[in-house]
């Protein structure tokens, strides 16, 4: 009994001299570690926000020199500085082979690291930009950095990236040359990355691809195969090469777009836009006509009609277009205000007045068909009838400045001066450094013959606006008035 307690005791002291040893390599750890991720934090500290101390950080990897985060970081330093203004190309060479070392360490250490591949690339891709191996070395490193994180945007907009720019190399060589098979396999490589580029990203980054890849190629051809084959994608690229000046090839990409997708019609009304831009008014008429056929309620082709038939001078078709508009859509003012405005424009005042009154039934309170209507009664030049719309506007909503501006220049035009400059006053209340009403108050002055007074105002408006000329000729105009009176 007495040799087994014995024994027990002899255990019970190795495991605790094992628990004591296995957390004293514990503390160590942890404090390599702490003491290594000081280090770090002291590189980043030291530098300048851009960039790290590489000599901090190798102090860190002399206390951790498996970690491969820190390896990686002092290649990038390494490659960031190779890139700076005014070093001579031995001075470039040195920095990036003592990046390619870091670099290709930290992978050493951690060979699933996308992020380290993808940098190491770049960095053989400057060193050897026209020798065969190293142009190896490059793609092997970019192939592998997308095969460990394919879904990495940033990865393959690089890697798109430089495969332009080599493509772009090919371009600048003068005539046939025994790499034209080479420069075929490049521009597809550059066309395959940037296709996968957007099918991570949202189309709306297609014009960055676009303006990027248009700006090294020129050409159609080339722009086509950045894109994915949808619809989507062969209205924008439509839309891009028309902004160019390439309008026989962006038809090309409209009539894509709408053979892949023919009951969109915000396809149709983009293309009837381009095609009326272009002069061919009746194509764009039956496209959009198309484009209501698909989609009856959508306003948009209704207006576009009318607006595009309006300026074709066919305009009894404009006013059916907004009639037949307001019929599908009788809840929205916006469009019978638009009505009324073209039964204006066809000498049609009648007509227009009875679309105001609907209006009103429909939507009592809205201040703007008043404002409206202000309009109407003052190109009717009944004055009367335009003030008590201007008035019952500004009741509406007193908020809303421009009605009060508008009611002032109302009783401008019928020379009631005084009450104009008291309607400029109450709209300063609202809004004290507005130039309309200070200019207004102004020329209101200069007409009663209140010279200093309208110089007064004159010179405020142009303290709010220095660089206004109107403002500064007014200003010329009256101090010559006032030099010309009589003594």
């Amino acid at each position: 009994m007495g040799k087994l307690n014995e024994s027990l005791k002899i255990r019970g002291s190795r495991g605790l001299i094992l628990s004591v040893g296995a957390l004293g390599v514990m503390i160590a750890l942890a404090v390599s570690q702490l003491m290594g991720t000081l280090w770090f934090q002291q590189a980043i500290a030291a530098g300048d926000g851009q960039r790290i101390r590489p000599d901090f950080m190798g102090r860190a990897l002399r206390i951790q020199p498996f970690h491969s985060f820190y390896w990686f970081s002092i290649g990038r330093e390494y490659q960031n500085q190779s890139t700076k203004s005014g070093l001579t190309l031995m001075e470039r060479r040195r920095l990036l082979n003592k990046a390619r070392i870091y670099l290709e360490k930290a992978i050493s250490l951690e060979p699933s690291a996308s992020l380290y591949h993808y940098h190491l690339g770049w960095v053989y891709g400057a060193l050897g930009p026209h020798r065969p191996q190293l142009k190896t070395k490059t793609q092997r490193a970019f192939s592998r950095a997308i095969s460990l994180n394919p879904t990495n945007a940033d990865i393959r907009w690089g890697v798109a990236n430089y495969y332009l720019g080599q493509y772009a190399l090919f371009l600048k060589t003068d005539g046939a040359t025994p790499s034209e098979a080479e420069a075929d396999w490049v521009r597809r490589n550059v066309q395959r990355h940037f296709r996968a580029f957007l099918e991570i990203e949202p189309p709306q980054e297609l014009n960055r691809v676009l303006d990027t890849s248009f700006a090294v190629t020129q050409r159609y051809d080339d722009l086509k195969g950045v894109i994915p084959d949808q619809a989507e994608y062969h209205l924008r690229l439509a839309q891009f090469l028309n902004q160019k000046g390439m309008w026989e090839s962006a038809k090309k990409e409209f009539q894509i777009a709408i053979s892949q997708d023919p009951i969109n019609a915000d396809v149709y009304h983009v293309y009837g836009s381009a095609l009326f831009a272009h002069k061919d008014h009746e194509a764009a008429l039956a496209v959009w006509k198309k484009a209501q056929e698909i989609s009856l309620h959508n306003p948009r082709s209704y207006l576009a009609l009318s607006n595009a038939l309006w300026i074709l001078n066919r305009k009894e078709e404009s006013v059916a277009e907004l009639e037949r508009l307001v019929d599908i859509q009788s809840d929205e003012t916006s469009y019978r205000l638009a009505l009324a405005a073209r039964l204006e424009g066809t000498g049609n005042g009648e007509k227009a007045l009875e679309v105001y009154a609907n209006a009103l039934s429909k939507d009592p309170d809205n201040p703007e068909i008043y404002a409206h209507l202000a309009r109407y009664w003052e190109r009717q030049k009944n004055f009367s009838e335009a003030e008590a719309a201007l008035v019952k506007a500004i009741s509406l909503k007193p908020s809303a400045i421009i009605y009060r501006d508008r009611l002032a220049w109302l009783f401008f035009k019928q020379k009631r001066y005084s009450r104009a400059i008291q309607e400029w006053h109450d709209l300063l209340n609202q809004d004290p450094k507005s130039l309309r009403a200070l200019k207004g108050i102004a020329s209101s002055y200069e007409e009663l013959g209140a010279l200093d007074r309208a110089l007064g105002y004159y010179r405020e408006a142009l303290s709010i606006r220095p660089g206004d000329h109107s403002i500064g000729h007014a200003i010329d105009r009256i101090e010559k008035k006032r030099n010309a009176r009589p003594s």
